[in-house]
Protein backbone atom coordinates (compact mmCIF):
# COMPACT_ATOMS: atom_id res chain seq x y z
CA UNK A 1 0.00 0.00 0.00
CA UNK A 2 2.79 2.47 0.82
CA UNK A 3 4.80 1.88 -2.34
CA UNK A 4 2.34 3.69 -4.66
CA UNK A 5 2.10 6.61 -2.23
CA UNK A 6 5.87 6.98 -1.87
CA UNK A 7 6.28 6.67 -5.64
CA UNK A 8 3.73 9.45 -6.14
CA UNK A 9 5.56 11.65 -3.62
CA UNK A 10 8.85 11.04 -5.44
CA UNK A 11 7.20 11.80 -8.78
CA UNK A 12 5.71 15.09 -7.58
CA UNK A 13 8.99 16.29 -6.10
CA UNK A 14 11.02 15.20 -9.14
CA UNK A 15 8.59 17.00 -11.46
CA UNK A 16 8.95 20.18 -9.40
CA UNK A 17 12.75 19.86 -9.41
CA UNK A 18 12.57 19.64 -13.21
CA UNK A 19 10.34 22.73 -13.45
CA UNK A 20 12.74 24.59 -11.17
CA UNK A 21 15.69 23.55 -13.33
CA UNK A 22 13.86 24.78 -16.44
CA UNK A 23 13.30 28.10 -14.65
CA UNK A 24 17.02 28.42 -13.91
CA UNK A 25 18.03 27.59 -17.48
CA UNK A 26 15.45 30.02 -18.86
CA UNK A 27 16.88 32.77 -16.67
CA UNK A 28 20.37 32.07 -18.01
CA UNK A 29 19.18 32.15 -21.62
CA UNK A 30 17.32 35.45 -21.20
CA UNK A 31 14.83 34.67 -23.94
CA UNK A 32 12.62 37.58 -24.98
CA UNK A 33 8.96 37.26 -24.02
CA UNK A 34 7.89 37.05 -27.68
CA UNK A 35 10.08 33.95 -28.21
CA UNK A 36 7.78 30.96 -28.99
CA UNK A 37 9.36 28.77 -26.29
CA UNK A 38 9.09 31.48 -23.67
CA UNK A 39 5.54 32.30 -24.68
CA UNK A 40 4.54 28.63 -24.47
CA UNK A 41 6.11 27.48 -21.21
CA UNK A 42 7.35 30.65 -19.54
CA UNK A 43 4.12 31.63 -17.77
CA UNK A 44 3.58 28.08 -16.51
CA UNK A 45 7.14 27.71 -15.22
CA UNK A 46 7.16 31.12 -13.57
CA UNK A 47 3.70 30.58 -12.12
CA UNK A 48 4.77 27.30 -10.51
CA UNK A 49 8.11 28.49 -9.16
CA UNK A 50 7.74 32.14 -8.23
CA UNK A 51 5.43 31.62 -5.21
CA UNK A 52 8.16 29.57 -3.51
CA UNK A 53 11.16 31.54 -4.77
CA UNK A 54 9.88 35.03 -3.89
CA UNK A 55 9.83 34.52 -0.08
CA UNK A 56 13.36 33.07 -0.19
CA UNK A 57 14.59 36.06 -2.19
CA UNK A 58 12.92 38.42 0.27
CA UNK A 59 14.72 36.70 3.16
CA UNK A 60 18.07 36.82 1.34
CA UNK A 61 17.85 40.42 0.12
CA UNK A 62 19.50 41.99 3.21
CA UNK A 63 22.41 39.53 3.04
CA UNK A 64 23.15 39.49 -0.69
CA UNK A 65 24.80 42.89 -0.85
CA UNK A 66 24.37 43.28 -4.61
CA UNK A 67 25.51 39.75 -5.42
CA UNK A 68 24.61 39.10 -9.08
CA UNK A 69 23.84 35.40 -8.57
CA UNK A 70 20.39 34.33 -7.40
CA UNK A 71 20.89 31.44 -4.96
CA UNK A 72 17.19 31.12 -4.12
CA UNK A 73 16.67 28.14 -6.49
CA UNK A 74 19.49 26.27 -4.78
CA UNK A 75 18.06 26.97 -1.34
CA UNK A 76 14.61 25.95 -2.55
CA UNK A 77 16.00 22.65 -3.84
CA UNK A 78 17.62 22.00 -0.46
CA UNK A 79 14.39 22.86 1.36
CA UNK A 80 12.37 20.64 -0.98
CA UNK A 81 14.79 17.77 -0.35
CA UNK A 82 14.29 18.15 3.38
CA UNK A 83 10.52 18.38 2.97
CA UNK A 84 10.48 15.31 0.75
CA UNK A 85 12.49 13.31 3.28
CA UNK A 86 10.22 14.45 6.10
CA UNK A 87 7.05 13.57 4.18
CA UNK A 88 8.38 10.17 3.16
CA UNK A 89 9.40 9.42 6.74
CA UNK A 90 5.99 10.52 7.94
CA UNK A 91 4.19 8.34 5.38
CA UNK A 92 6.40 5.35 6.14
CA UNK A 93 5.53 5.65 9.82
CA UNK A 94 1.82 5.24 9.13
Amino acid sequence: MLLPITNLIHLVFEAYYLVLLVRVVMSWMRLPSHNPVMAAIGPLVYGLTEPLLRPIRNLLRPYQGGMPIDVSPLLLMLALGLAQGFILRLVSGL
